[in-house]
């Protein structure tokens, strides 16, 4: 807080385990509110959402044969467009929308 209050965390989520959600390292604030999540485990890997009030979903799917993590989620200063990494290869994806039907 600017103003010198203590500000306040609150926990919205958390993991029961690998299978939900593993080793995420990397997130972007989606325009539309909810956080995106860079998955960075061993095998699969997803890109999440989580919406503000606790709910996961899933986004993406790796399915390049090397099931590399993706890293480095943003936005066009638009909104319309989300860009992410795939580390190995190394690509670079541009993801459009629509991004309102994802919670439909």
């Amino acid at each position: 807080m600017t103003d010198g209050t203590p500000g306040k965390l609150t926990l919205i989520y958390e993991s029961p385990g690998a299978d939900t959600l593993d080793m995420n390292d990397n997130l972007a604030l989606a325009p539309w509110g909810d956080l995106i999540l860079c998955e960075d485990g061993p095998g699969s890997q997803y890109l999440r959402g989580l919406t503000p009030d606790g709910q996961i979903y899933d986004l993406a799917r790796n399915a390049h044969k090397d099931e590399s993590e993706f890293c480095g989620a943003c936005f066009s200063p638009d909104g319309k467009t989300m860009f992410v990494n795939v580390q190995k290869p190394g690509f670079t994806y541009a993801i459009e929308g629509p991004w309102a039907s994802l919670r439909a």
